[in-house]
């Protein structure tokens, strides 16, 4: 049976929704729908310090070796210190995100730039959130020459037109499918660019992850494409055995 791994889930307090996810919701969903590995990371270092997410994100995904470790970064906090940026990739990190809307900063910022910059060496897989029209095109002039891996979160279907021309340009984006549950919109991905070029993204236990799994079951893809967007791209693009 093919491996399910999820790119885009968290735990922790999440106040905007009035909520807090315990990461054992996050296991147990992840054991009710046949997840077998999980990108993951605290809220905390969303929303308020990176340095004591980054250090409660590794900390659990010590715990269970079945969730992997996600680095969050805030430009506004980067005062020209990059050595903790070094390190993330030798911590175990796989993912370095981005919360560009949740945080208050532009992607054109020259903090956000001067980070990308520093990642560029660790060609680490970058996960950003787009969620807005315009943000996709903007993310080109930042990130356009990024020698790593892209993934580009909360797209939905109105920025389609822009998604599409962004990964026809740069081979190496891709984009996660929590907000991509329009019908026929995977199907059109896949025929514009591949289906090499999706990644599963549930943001479990915010969300449940067998509507998520199902939108990628039931896309029109064939059986090889399924199996590639729930795993084998992921796999690939972080390089997990």
């Amino acid at each position: 049976m093919n491996e399910i791994i999820d790119v885009n889930t968290l735990f922790g307090p999440l106040p905007y929704a009035s909520s807090d996810l315990p990461v054992e919701a996050l296991t147990t969903l992840m054991q009710q729908n046949g997840v077998s590995r999980s990108l993951t990371l605290s809220t905390l270092g969303m929303l308020m310090d990176s340095t004591v997410g980054n250090a409660i994100t590794k900390a659990a995904c010590n715990e269970l070796p079945h969730l992997l470790p996600v680095a969050t970064l805030n430009p506004l906090s980067f005062i020209g210190d990059t050595q903790p940026i070094t390190r993330l990739k030798a911590d175990g990190f796989v993912m370095v995100r981005f919360f560009p809307d949740d945080q208050g900063w532009k992607v054109n910022s020259l903090s956000f730039l001067e980070i990308v910059r520093t990642l560029t060496a660790l060609q680490m897989p970058l996960m950003i959130a787009a969620s807005k029209p315009g943000d996709i095109t903007s993310l080109l002039s930042a990130l356009g020459d990024y020698p790593g891996s892209v993934v580009l979160a909360e797209v939905t279907v109105d920025a389609i037109a822009e998604l599409l021309p962004a990964l026809r340009r740069c081979p190496n984006w891709l984009v996660e499918t929590s907000r991509l549950n329009s019908m026929g919109t995977l199907s059109l991905i896949s025929q514009t660019v591949g289906a090499e070029r999706l990644l599963l993204g549930t943001t479990a236990p915010f969300r449940p992850i067998s509507g998520a799994v199902q939108t990628v079951r039931y896309s029109g893809l064939d059986e090889s494409q399924v199996a590639l967007v729930l795993g084998g791209n992921a796999q690939r693009i972080l390089r997990l055995q």
